[in-house]
Order: structure tokens, then sequence, then C-alpha cells
């Protein structure tokens, strides 16, 4: 979490076609039905939205379609892409691995803000059960707990995205404003369901 160092508005469109320039070639040539290139194109408009510091929700469209597609070449199923996913039917996809991201750091934060570790999940649960993309699973304090185990105990190169939140989260000055914040609004571009 955190956007990258600003660039001036020249330097990141320049950075943006090149990108487009590249997804596209990857399009054309990539046996892959063009997947590959529109997942390259939708994290370039996302990276030009990041290093202009515009508002990250406008990228949220466009990196729920890339999620969706690199759950396609996974094997997994997303109701973005597959009509005959049940809508609400939590899938084995990027958007569950998101949920569970956000929530396990969201505890880690309170925890270091002295909050007692039950205490702390039963509150991150009762947002969570309330997040987009949730679906049918039920969300309790345990839930949210062994998620943060789950992620503590990952190897160091696995954990890097639950260690990257984290550190965010302890660099900001009102940690526990903006954990309130990740709570009430949960993850960014996952789609009503």
């Amino acid at each position: 979490m955190g956007a990258p160092p600003k660039k001036n508005l020249s330097e990141a469109y320049q950075e943006f076609l090149e990108g487009l320039l590249y997804a596209n070639q990857v399009f054309e040539e990539k046996g892959d039905a063009g997947r590959e290139g529109i997942t390259i194109a939708c994290h370039a408009v996302a990276r030009l939205i990041a290093v202009t510091h515009q508002n990250p929700l406008l990228a949220a469209p466009l990196l729920a379609l890339r999620s969706a597609l690199l759950d396609l070449e996974k094997g997994n199923s997303n109701p973005i892409l597959d009509p005959r996913a049940k809508i609400g039917k939590q899938s084995r996809s990027s958007i569950k691995k998101q949920i569970n991201l956000l929530a396990a750091a969201c505890l880690e934060a309170l925890v270091a803000e002295g909050d007692a570790l039950k205490v702390a999940a039963s509150r991150v649960a009762r947002h969570v059960s309330r997040w987009r993309g949730v679906g049918d699973h039920k969300v309790t304090a345990k839930t949210i707990m062994s998620w943060r185990e789950q992620h503590r105990s990952l190897p160091e190169q696995d954990r890097r995205p639950f260690d990257k939140i984290r550190k965010h989260l302890s660099e900001c000055p009102d940690r526990r404003v903006q954990v309130e914040r990740l709570l009430q609004a949960g993850p960014p571009g996952i789609p009503k369901t």
C-alpha cells in the first residue's frame, strides 16, 4: 500500500504510452487470446493513476479485471469473467485473498496499537462480514486470527504483501484512523455482488 513516488505528468504519460505499446505487442504476439496483453494494459493504467497520485479507486475496476484474468490463468473461476459463477459465492480467487490479506493486516495493526487480540479480532470480523466479496462465508474472530497467523507464518517471500501493508500502516502517524478507514471501506476494487 502507499503510492509510489510522484512523477510529473509528462514523464508519467511517457511511461504509460510505453506500457500500452508493450501491452499491445504482447496482446498481438502471445498465443493466449490476448489475456496477458490485457493484464499489462490494465496495469499500465493503474500505474499512471498511482504515479500521478490520483484517487486509487479510479483504477479499481481495471485491477479487478486484471485479477480476474490472472485467476483464469490459474484455473480459478471469477464472477467477473464467468457468467455461470454464482454471484456472491466465494471462490478461491484473488478476491478472497485480498480480503484475507487486508483483514489480517488490520488485525496486526490493531494489536500493535495495544488492543487485545480477541477484542481486535472481533472488531475486524464485524467489519469484514459486511465487505463486498465475502458472500455467504461466515467470518468470526477465530477466522480473522487464523488469517493473521497464516500470513505471519509464511516464508519471507510469500509474506511480502502482508509485510508491505503492515509496514505502511506502522508508518502512518494516525494508524488507528487509517485502519478504521480500511475496515469501513473494505478492500478496493471488489465489485458489488
